[in-house]
Formats: structure tokens, sequence, C-alpha cells
């Protein structure tokens, strides 16, 4: 590995929780500096604990960063040969990889809430829509549902991002691969109980972060403080509550659990 900052890597499909986790992830190596003495939580210019690959990498920021800093994280969504196609200064940096898992109903509910807030229609449809909750009382989230277990995968994220299923099986191979210390991290539970498994996957990760540096990480990204930066899309008004036995028909989760089941039981879901 390189002298500099090394990486914390935080991947995950879509809509899985990548946004909460990367963020605490961020927000602990910030306070772990700053207790460090490396940096002021007060200098809006110091060197940044985060970033994110999917709209492009800040080079200068990232170049920055690794010279001041001793670890950093990175955000993705993108499959492991992506990131190593494309990003290799970041590649070459990774110590560690955290991926982010999330149950598949819940990951195709909220990409079509996500669609809905954020670009006004009804994936799969094109149909014009701004209100998740008429859409759903309309049937219209469990008709994309279907769709999402019909491509196993959200037909929108597809081309990028691949199926959920290829998502998760290419980065638990990518894990195996790599000989790194590696955590994987369910959503659906993290929201619960946040402080308690992110000290568990630091634990597991090498990672030197205090219960207290953790605990001021993710009062940084409690849902409010995210809604607030971020817009109301990005989490729910109760994140760590299961919401599709409420939106789908018996008949649409038994047809989730024939399309999902098996990679479900493979990998912990």
């Amino acid at each position: 590995m390189k002298a500099g900052a090394s990486i914390t890597l935080v991947a995950g499909y879509p809509r899985s929780g990548t946004t909460f986790t990367a963020g605490c992830c961020a927000a602990s190596e910030a306070w772990w500096h700053h207790g460090a003495g490396i940096l002021s939580m007060r200098d809006k210019g110091r060197p940044r604990t985060g970033f994110q690959l999917d709209a492009g990498l800040d080079r200068e920021a990232f170049d920055r960063s690794v010279a001041s800093l001793q670890r950093l994280s990175v955000r993705t969504h993108s499959p492991p040969e992506a990131v190593r196609a494309q990003y290799p200064e970041v590649w070459d940096r990774i110590a560690r990889i955290v991926y982010v898992q999330r149950h598949p109903f819940e990951v195709a509910l909220s990409v079509c809430r996500y669609v809905i807030a954020t670009q006004g229609f009804i994936p799969g449809t094109g149909r014009a829509e701004t209100s998740y909750e008429a859409a759903a009382e309309r049937g219209d989230v469990a008709a994309f549902f279907r769709l999402f277990c019909d491509q196993r995968g959200a037909p929108n994220f597809i081309p990028a991002w691949g199926t959920w299923s290829d998502h998760l099986a290419s980065w638990r191979a990518a894990m195996t691969a790599s000989g790194l210390p590696c955590a994987i991290m369910s959503y659906d539970r993290t929201v619960r109980e946040p402080v308690p498994r992110l000290l568990a996957a630091a634990e597991a990760l090498g990672l030197p972060w205090s219960e207290e540096q953790l605990r001021r990480a993710v009062a940084q990204m409690a849902p409010d403080n995210v809604r607030r930066g971020l817009g109301a899309f990005f989490v729910g008004a109760e994140p760590a509550a299961l919401r599709y036995p409420a939106l789908l028909s018996e008949e649409d989760i038994r047809l989730g659990f024939a399309t999902f089941g098996a990679d479900m039981l493979r990998f912990g879901l």
C-alpha cells in the first residue's frame, strides 16, 4: 500500500444505507483525527475524511486528504471491477472493506420512493407522480416491486450497477479475494442499534474509534440531520421500520421470497 492515508471502502447497492454507514465512518474519522490533534473541527477548509465515487472523485481534495490524514472513507455503489478500473488511486489504498446490505424488498420500495421524490415519475412506467403515498394507494409501488423481482434489481440502476443479487455476490467475492479486514453491515439492523454495531465493526476492521467518537458520529447522521442536509427522500419517517408488510400483498411477498429467498439466506438477510 502506498504511503499516506489508508481507505475504508463502504460499498452497497443503491438505496441500501451506504449514505448513513459511510457518513458514520467519515464522521468517526473526523472526531478521531480531531482527538489526535490532526484536524480542527472548526476549520471548514480542513481535509475531508469522507468521499463518494458515484458522481466522480474530487481528486484535488482527495490528494490533499491522503497527504494529511491517517485514514479516510470512500463510498460507492459501483461493483468492484468498476472501482478497480476507474479509480486505481482509491483501489490501491483500500485497507478494509465494509459492505452494506439491506432487505431487498425494502431496497425496491426505497428505489421507488427515491425516484418519485427526485424525478417526479414512477420508475419502470414513466408515469408522472410526485406523491409516494398516492402511488402506493393506486398499487403502483407494488407494481414496481414486481418489476424489481422480474429483473432482480431496479431497471434504472442495472446498467451501471447490475442486479441486486449480482452486486452482493461480486462484492462478497472481492472481499474474500482481497485478504483485507472486512465487515458486512445490515442497514435494517444497524439503524436499530447503530453504536454497538459500528463499534463491533470498528473492532473487526482494526479501527481505533472510541465509543464517544462513534456516538458523536451517529448523532451527526441522525435522520433529522440527514433530511435537512440531503433531502427528505434520503431517510424515511421511521428508518428502523420494515415497510413492505404494509405496502405489499401476500402474493407479492411470496413472489419476493421466490425471487430473492435463496440469496437472502445465502447472504444472511
